[in-house]
Protein backbone atom coordinates (compact mmCIF):
# COMPACT_ATOMS: atom_id res chain seq x y z
CA UNK A 1 0.00 0.00 0.00
CA UNK A 2 2.61 2.43 1.30
CA UNK A 3 4.71 2.08 -2.24
CA UNK A 4 1.71 2.68 -4.18
CA UNK A 5 0.71 6.04 -3.39
CA UNK A 6 4.67 6.92 -3.13
CA UNK A 7 5.20 5.92 -6.36
CA UNK A 8 2.09 7.82 -7.75
CA UNK A 9 3.33 10.97 -5.92
CA UNK A 10 7.20 10.50 -7.62
CA UNK A 11 5.22 10.07 -10.71
CA UNK A 12 3.01 12.53 -10.70
CA UNK A 13 5.72 15.38 -9.26
CA UNK A 14 3.92 17.06 -6.30
CA UNK A 15 6.16 17.52 -3.27
CA UNK A 16 5.71 15.64 -0.80
CA UNK A 17 6.66 14.52 2.65
CA UNK A 18 5.94 11.09 4.70
CA UNK A 19 5.30 10.82 8.56
CA UNK A 20 5.39 8.38 11.13
CA UNK A 21 3.12 8.14 13.84
CA UNK A 22 3.66 5.45 16.67
CA UNK A 23 1.17 3.91 18.24
CA UNK A 24 -0.76 6.05 21.07
CA UNK A 25 1.33 9.09 19.64
CA UNK A 26 -0.68 12.04 18.66
CA UNK A 27 -0.25 15.27 15.94
CA UNK A 28 -1.59 18.43 16.96
CA UNK A 29 -3.53 20.90 14.30
CA UNK A 30 -4.78 24.28 14.40
CA UNK A 31 -5.83 26.31 11.44
CA UNK A 32 -3.38 27.86 9.35
CA UNK A 33 -3.67 30.90 7.25
CA UNK A 34 -0.88 31.03 5.01
CA UNK A 35 -0.46 27.41 4.18
CA UNK A 36 -3.51 25.03 3.64
CA UNK A 37 -1.69 21.43 3.82
CA UNK A 38 -3.43 18.22 3.24
CA UNK A 39 -2.52 15.12 4.43
CA UNK A 40 -3.50 11.30 3.71
CA UNK A 41 -3.61 8.51 5.76
CA UNK A 42 -1.72 5.80 3.41
CA UNK A 43 -1.58 3.26 6.34
CA UNK A 44 -3.05 2.91 9.70
CA UNK A 45 -5.71 4.00 11.80
CA UNK A 46 -6.56 6.95 13.85
CA UNK A 47 -9.10 8.88 15.77
CA UNK A 48 -9.65 12.55 15.60
CA UNK A 49 -10.82 14.75 18.47
CA UNK A 50 -11.92 18.42 18.19
CA UNK A 51 -10.40 19.77 21.62
CA UNK A 52 -11.72 23.77 22.96
CA UNK A 53 -9.45 25.79 25.13
CA UNK A 54 -11.97 25.17 28.04
CA UNK A 55 -10.63 21.65 27.67
CA UNK A 56 -13.54 19.86 26.48
CA UNK A 57 -13.52 17.75 23.73
CA UNK A 58 -15.53 16.15 21.37
CA UNK A 59 -14.69 12.99 19.24
CA UNK A 60 -15.20 13.04 15.35
CA UNK A 61 -14.13 10.22 13.35
CA UNK A 62 -12.06 7.19 12.81
CA UNK A 63 -9.85 7.29 9.84
CA UNK A 64 -8.21 4.63 8.28
CA UNK A 65 -6.21 3.78 4.74
CA UNK A 66 -7.17 6.70 2.02
CA UNK A 67 -8.73 9.22 4.64
CA UNK A 68 -7.65 12.90 3.56
CA UNK A 69 -7.17 14.75 6.87
CA UNK A 70 -8.16 17.99 6.11
CA UNK A 71 -8.82 20.83 8.87
CA UNK A 72 -8.54 24.16 7.35
CA UNK A 73 -12.29 24.94 7.69
CA UNK A 74 -13.20 26.47 10.48
CA UNK A 75 -11.52 29.79 10.32
CA UNK A 76 -14.09 31.85 12.35
CA UNK A 77 -13.51 30.39 15.80
CA UNK A 78 -9.97 29.19 15.21
CA UNK A 79 -8.17 30.44 18.64
CA UNK A 80 -10.67 28.62 20.86
CA UNK A 81 -9.93 25.01 19.53
CA UNK A 82 -7.73 22.78 18.15
CA UNK A 83 -7.38 19.24 16.51
CA UNK A 84 -5.63 16.06 17.96
CA UNK A 85 -5.33 13.04 15.63
CA UNK A 86 -4.37 9.94 17.38
CA UNK A 87 -3.11 7.01 16.34
CA UNK A 88 -4.42 3.71 17.06
CA UNK A 89 -1.80 1.61 15.46
CA UNK A 90 1.49 2.81 14.18
CA UNK A 91 0.32 5.11 11.32
CA UNK A 92 1.85 6.39 8.37
CA UNK A 93 0.63 9.50 6.50
CA UNK A 94 1.43 11.57 3.18
CA UNK A 95 1.87 15.62 3.29
CA UNK A 96 1.29 17.43 0.64
CA UNK A 97 -0.22 21.20 -0.21
CA UNK A 98 -3.47 22.16 -2.13
CA UNK A 99 -1.18 24.65 -4.11
CA UNK A 100 1.15 21.89 -5.25
CA UNK A 101 -1.67 19.64 -6.06
CA UNK A 102 -3.66 22.34 -8.07
CA UNK A 103 0.00 22.38 -10.37
CA UNK A 104 0.33 18.69 -10.98
CA UNK A 105 -3.14 17.19 -10.53
CA UNK A 106 -3.45 16.68 -14.42
CA UNK A 107 -0.06 13.69 -14.43
CA UNK A 108 -2.09 12.03 -11.53
CA UNK A 109 -3.95 8.81 -11.48
CA UNK A 110 -7.29 9.21 -11.52
CA UNK A 111 -6.94 6.55 -8.38
CA UNK A 112 -5.55 9.42 -6.53
CA UNK A 113 -8.06 11.70 -7.48
CA UNK A 114 -8.94 14.19 -4.37
CA UNK A 115 -12.47 13.96 -5.52
CA UNK A 116 -12.55 10.37 -4.40
CA UNK A 117 -10.45 10.53 -1.29
CA UNK A 118 -12.81 13.04 0.32
CA UNK A 119 -15.80 11.14 -0.85
CA UNK A 120 -14.39 8.26 1.30
CA UNK A 121 -13.63 10.07 4.26
CA UNK A 122 -16.97 11.56 4.22
CA UNK A 123 -18.30 7.96 4.68
CA UNK A 124 -15.57 7.54 7.32
CA UNK A 125 -16.91 11.05 8.99
CA UNK A 126 -20.59 9.73 8.82
CA UNK A 127 -19.90 6.29 10.03
CA UNK A 128 -18.21 7.54 12.91
CA UNK A 129 -20.74 10.02 13.70
CA UNK A 130 -23.56 7.38 14.19
CA UNK A 131 -21.21 6.61 17.36
CA UNK A 132 -22.03 9.72 19.00
CA UNK A 133 -25.85 9.61 17.95
CA UNK A 134 -26.75 7.37 20.91
CA UNK A 135 -27.50 9.11 24.18
CA UNK A 136 -26.60 5.40 25.49
CA UNK A 137 -22.62 4.93 26.86
CA UNK A 138 -23.15 1.65 26.42
CA UNK A 139 -25.05 1.97 22.68
CA UNK A 140 -21.99 4.41 21.80
CA UNK A 141 -19.45 1.49 22.67
CA UNK A 142 -21.51 -1.14 20.82
CA UNK A 143 -21.37 0.98 17.80
CA UNK A 144 -17.82 2.12 18.12
CA UNK A 145 -17.02 -1.96 18.44
CA UNK A 146 -19.07 -2.91 15.20
CA UNK A 147 -17.19 0.14 13.35
CA UNK A 148 -13.89 -1.23 14.27
CA UNK A 149 -15.09 -4.85 13.14
CA UNK A 150 -16.27 -3.23 9.97
CA UNK A 151 -13.67 -0.95 8.87
CA UNK A 152 -10.66 -2.68 10.66
CA UNK A 153 -11.75 -6.27 11.06
CA UNK A 154 -9.83 -9.74 10.93
CA UNK A 155 -12.55 -12.31 10.23
CA UNK A 156 -11.80 -15.70 12.15
CA UNK A 157 -13.85 -19.19 12.97
CA UNK A 158 -16.48 -17.86 15.25
CA UNK A 159 -15.20 -14.20 15.87
CA UNK A 160 -14.11 -11.12 14.45
CA UNK A 161 -10.67 -9.44 15.81
CA UNK A 162 -9.87 -6.10 16.04
CA UNK A 163 -6.04 -6.10 15.39
CA UNK A 164 -4.56 -3.26 17.76
CA UNK A 165 -4.87 -2.43 21.20
CA UNK A 166 -8.31 -0.65 22.23
CA UNK A 167 -7.41 0.84 25.90
CA UNK A 168 -10.53 1.83 27.87
CA UNK A 169 -9.52 4.94 28.36
CA UNK A 170 -9.27 5.62 24.63
CA UNK A 171 -12.85 3.72 24.25
CA UNK A 172 -13.98 7.02 27.41
CA UNK A 173 -12.36 9.71 24.92
CA UNK A 174 -14.00 8.69 22.03
CA UNK A 175 -18.08 7.32 23.60
CA UNK A 176 -17.19 10.84 25.62
CA UNK A 177 -17.44 8.79 28.81
CA UNK A 178 -15.54 7.90 31.73
CA UNK A 179 -12.91 4.39 32.30
CA UNK A 180 -14.96 3.21 35.40
CA UNK A 181 -18.48 3.54 32.97
CA UNK A 182 -16.39 1.98 30.28
CA UNK A 183 -14.98 -0.67 32.47
CA UNK A 184 -18.74 -1.55 33.63
CA UNK A 185 -19.68 -1.87 30.05
CA UNK A 186 -16.74 -3.84 28.76
CA UNK A 187 -17.73 -6.60 31.84
CA UNK A 188 -21.18 -6.22 31.15
CA UNK A 189 -19.97 -7.44 27.37
CA UNK A 190 -17.67 -10.06 28.25
CA UNK A 191 -19.78 -11.68 31.07
CA UNK A 192 -22.75 -12.22 27.65
CA UNK A 193 -19.80 -13.73 25.81
CA UNK A 194 -20.18 -11.28 23.54
CA UNK A 195 -16.42 -9.82 23.34
CA UNK A 196 -13.22 -11.07 24.78
CA UNK A 197 -9.98 -9.51 25.63
CA UNK A 198 -6.90 -11.29 24.45
CA UNK A 199 -2.82 -11.21 24.38
CA UNK A 200 -2.27 -9.98 27.99
CA UNK A 201 -5.89 -8.50 27.45
CA UNK A 202 -4.85 -5.85 24.90
CA UNK A 203 -6.66 -7.07 21.91
CA UNK A 204 -10.83 -7.08 21.63
CA UNK A 205 -12.51 -9.83 19.97
CA UNK A 206 -16.09 -9.86 18.79
CA UNK A 207 -18.22 -13.29 18.87
CA UNK A 208 -21.01 -13.95 16.13
CA UNK A 209 -23.17 -14.00 18.87
CA UNK A 210 -22.36 -9.73 19.60
CA UNK A 211 -24.29 -9.03 16.07
CA UNK A 212 -26.69 -11.81 16.50
CA UNK A 213 -27.76 -10.29 19.71
CA UNK A 214 -27.57 -6.76 18.32
CA UNK A 215 -29.22 -7.43 15.07
CA UNK A 216 -32.21 -9.70 16.83
CA UNK A 217 -32.83 -6.58 19.48
CA UNK A 218 -32.48 -3.94 16.75
CA UNK A 219 -29.91 -1.85 19.10
CA UNK A 220 -27.67 -0.37 16.18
Amino acid sequence: MGNKWKRLFFESEIPFYIYKLNKGDSLIFKYQTKSKPLIMVFYGTVYVMKIFTNSESIFLAILTDKSIIDLNFNFFDANYFYYKVVALENTYFIKFFWLDYLAHCQYLSTSIKLLDLFRYTLRQYESSSYILMHKSIRYRVVQLLLLLCKDCGVLNNGYILIPFELSQKTISYITGSNPITINKIMNFLIKKFFIKYIVKNKIIICYFSFFSYLRNNKIT
